[in-house]
């Protein structure tokens, strides 16, 4: 397959675009160290680092959004031997923080009510829920920022979109008992989304939810499972959430999101598919999974198609299911109490049932409604929706369900 790479004047007219958008709510950021030279893309090799965060503890003086210590240390995914990068791998697109991400407070976000106003029914987003405090993030707002610091029900995250892969990750700030915030570096690596915190600099590659360079190397970020549905959706089942408002930030014109033409046209990413493969179409859309050193793509359509997947990644039992209601898939752990189940659709709008004790649970939920196990509730894996080519070339051993 010929790789394609999107026109040089893209990246200016998305810059622009960023930004345009208001600045009244974001605070200044302080610059990283990276270097750059007047290409347009620049070859950075591996460099090894040699401080450390507690080091880089001063850059958080020149921030004007401090952060704060939490009360207790995150639960961070286990560390996996670090990427070395290789000469190609690291790009640059735009300088840093061209893309402002949004250090979000509460004035910005309005009910249901107002949020009708200013969004309309098929407007996609990004849903959140902790603590009972629900928010949806306008993905025609991310596509212009990339990246959101907030705190929901008390929980300190950093909700990311990366257009290019069309990756929608929520990760937790917390890290090794730090809260970082986080900037767009103006990197890629592999088209995606590098983001840099404001404590060590340090870059880390968005669909990996790893550092990739800097002090941090190595470290993984915890991702908290989200949802990407449409407003209309998102609001039926949440009635209660509040919604990111462009016009709170200070936008009083129509959002363009520049990436609207390029989700359903041919182009790959801006430096193409590194790792073409014939396995699936390179824009088709699978939830991507990854178990310890296992990974796989579940395409979106198979899974609507067939309603529910069962399967086994890494000797996890796995049941993903598509969600008609919300017009996407949710994945679950197969299993309560150590008892693997496997399950299949029902005639119950929302529900699916387990083969083993008959149980009925909730699809949007995974909570056992009714049945031996009623009360019992399936633990919901975190698994981007994103596309192939990206998927693949960010994990090219994995492979593909119904492949």
């Amino acid at each position: 397959m010929n790789r394609k790479v999107l026109p040089g004047f893209f990246l200016l007219v998305l810059i622009l675009a960023a930004c345009s958008v208001g600045q009244g709510n974001q605070s200044e950021q302080p610059k990283t160290t990276i270097e750059k030279s007047n290409e347009t893309v620049v070859v950075v090799a591996e460099v090894e680092p040699t401080a450390t965060p507690d080091q880089n503890e001063a850059l958080e003086s020149t921030s004007k959004k401090p952060t704060k210590e939490p009360e207790q240390e995150s639960e961070v995914v286990p560390t996996r031997r670090p990427r070395r990068l290789r000469a190609g791998e690291l790009q640059l697109a735009a300088d840093v923080d061209d893309i402002p991400a949004i250090f979000a407070e509460d004035d910005i976000f309005v009910d249901v009510v107002t949020g009708d106003e200013e969004w309309l029914d098929e407007e996609l987003v990004i849903g959140l829920e902790f603590n009972g405090d629900i928010r949806a993030y306008p993905v025609r707002v991310l596509s212009l920022h990339e990246i959101v610091n907030d705190t929901v029900g008390g929980q300190p995250v950093a909700v990311t979109w990366c257009p290019l892969c069309f990756s929608a990750i929520v990760f937790n700030r917390n890290v090794d008992g730090k809260e970082l915030t986080f900037g767009v570096s103006g990197f890629l690596y592999f088209n995606n989304l590098v983001m840099y915190d404001h404590r060590s600099n340090t870059l880390w590659s968005q669909m990996l939810g790893e550092g990739i360079k800097g002090a941090f190397r190595g470290e993984r970020l915890e991702i908290f499972p989200s949802l990407m549905t449409s407003w209309a959706e998102w609001k039926e089942i949440h009635p209660d959430t509040l919604v990111l408002s462009a016009v709170a930030m200070g936008r009083n014109d129509e959002v363009i999101d520049p990436y609207a033409g390029y989700y359903t046209g041919g182009g790959i990413g801006v430096t193409g598919w590194a790792n073409p493969n014939d396995l699936l179409d390179p824009k088709e859309l699978v939830v991507g999974v990854e178990i310890g050193d296992a990974t796989r793509g579940y395409p979106l359509r198979l899974i609507s198609e067939v309603g529910v997947v069962n399967d086994e990644l890494n000797t996890t039992p796995l049941v993903l299911v598509f969600d008609p209601a919300l017009d996407t898939a949710t994945i679950y752990r197969a299993e309560v109490d150590d008892t693997k189940l496997s399950f299949i659709a029902t005639d119950y709008l929302g529900l699916i049932q387990d083969e083993q004790t008959g149980t009925l649970w909730e699809i949007g939920t995974g909570l056992a409604v009714d049945g031996q196990l009623a009360g019992s509730r399936l633990v919901q894996i975190a698994a981007p929706l994103v596309f192939w080519f990206a998927w693949s070339d960010l994990y090219p051993e994995s492979d593909v369900s119904g492949s």
